[in-house]
């Protein structure tokens, strides 16, 4: 679908016009049931969404090492790569991973967290990092400054719709750095639309026998794009964060 036809298709559903439910009105609710199924897809298939991006290092210090994430990140930090050393060329990289416990276990592990108490427990070839607020705080040697020093792989919801009026197929990904949605999902894109719009009047509309099996007609979808081998898209271990904040 284009952004005019998702549009027309919402309309149909709900019995509305442009006039009855307007673009303003109803652009974001396409977008917020856009993030809402690219959720379910990337816990289905964790090869959907998946963008890389760069990031500087500084010097180290105690509150230099910590580094926040993009705010499209959709559900998780794939991987964490970082370059210590700038005189190389290229440049060397090598994969940090989720420290096991996350930050309350590393603070009883070191007993509290100073700089030196870091390079002390930690090395630049086999580093670690652990979730912190929304960033990552990266537990290694000493570090450099070293430009594009790290690389971050994450899942990334698609882009907004601007607009309804695109006239582009909304699978389509609108840049090198953004995605767009599955074609097979269009149509439940827009149901899921009607069935919020309709759920959400002062006195909610009937939902119709296509929208009562909506949750079955996603389920096969979901079940249709599912794979057990997600060995090329995903390179690092997936962080799990235990809940706490530093």
């Amino acid at each position: 679908m284009k952004g005019t036809e998702l549009a027309t298709e919402i309309r149909r559903k709900t019995g509305t016009t442009s006039t009855s439910l307007t673009d303003a009105v109803l652009l974001p609710i396409v977008n917020f049931c856009k993030d809402e199924l690219a959720n379910l897809i990337a816990q289905k298939n964790e090869s959907y969404f998946v963008i890389p991006t760069n990031f500087n290092l500084v010097a180290s210090s105690i509150t230099a090492r910590e580094y926040p994430w993009p705010d499209d990140v959709l559900n998780h930090i794939v991987s964490v790569e970082l370059a210590f050393d700038s005189t190389q060329s290229p440049l060397k990289y090598v994969e940090a991973r989720p420290y096991p416990g996350g930050y309350q276990r590393l603070i009883r592990q070191i007993n509290g967290m100073t700089e030196g108490k870091i390079t002390n427990n930690f090395t630049n070839e086999d580093p670690f990092y652990v979730l912190v607020r929304r960033g990552i705080y990266i537990l290694s040697g000493t570090i450099s400054a070293v430009t594009d020093g790290g690389r971050l792989r994450y899942r990334a919801y698609p882009a907004d719709l601007a607009n309804l009026t695109g006239s582009s197929g909304l699978d389509l990904d609108p840049s090198t750095t953004t995605f767009g949605m599955p074609k097979q999902f269009h149509e439940l894109w827009a149901r899921l639309v009607s069935i919020h719009w309709k759920n959400g009047r002062v006195k909610p509309i009937p939902l119709s026998p296509s929208e009562l099996n909506y949750k079955n007609d996603l389920k096969e979808a979901l079940d249709a794009i599912a794979t057990t081998d997600w060995g090329e898209e995903i390179i690092g271990s997936i962080p799990q964060d235990d809940g706490s904040d530093y």
